[in-house]
């Protein structure tokens, strides 16, 4: 092998790596984001309900709408199960959704190019303590493990 054929290999892996690393960082980042933009939006519905109901009527509404059925029976099926799945969505904890985004996107998608990792580690403990005050008022007791 000659000296220049090496050099080339050797640049050409070290430009992989680079890649590879960038690369890596780059999702990272994107699922991080996903994460935390998911969390935003269960905070902003544990402050809003009623925009967490009219997002999911009007979500399983157009589902509804959109769905050819054979028979009257099946679409009767089909509609009762939609309206069930909203119900089911409406019900769950946003403050418990909110708090389990935000630390999805800063513990399991952790990187130090990554900003949406340590916006979301900042906002852990509020969601947290959101989430505690909301199973005090339901007057269920929870201790710190098992919230974590």
């Amino acid at each position: 092998m000659t000296a220049g054929r090496a050099l080339r290999l050797t640049a050409l892996a070290a430009a992989a790596a680079g890649a590879f690393f960038l690369l890596a960082a780059a999702d990272l980042g994107l699922r991080s984001r996903g994460a935390l933009q998911r969390a935003e939006r269960e905070d902003f519905w544990r402050a809003n309900p009623a925009e967490k109901r009219r997002h999911f009527e009007a979500l399983y509404a157009a589902e509804t709408a959109a769905a050819g059925q054979a028979s009257a029976e099946a679409a009767a099926r089909a509609a009762a199960l939609r309206t069930a799945e909203a119900d089911f969505k409406i019900s769950e904890s946003s403050a418990k959704l909110a708090y389990l985004w935000y630390k999805t996107a800063a513990e399991e998608f952790p990187s130090p190019l990554n900003p949406w990792a340590a916006r979301a580690r900042k906002k852990m403990p509020g969601a947290l303590e959101a989430w505690r005050a909301e199973l005090k008022a339901k007057g269920i007791k929870a201790e710190d493990w098992m919230l974590e």
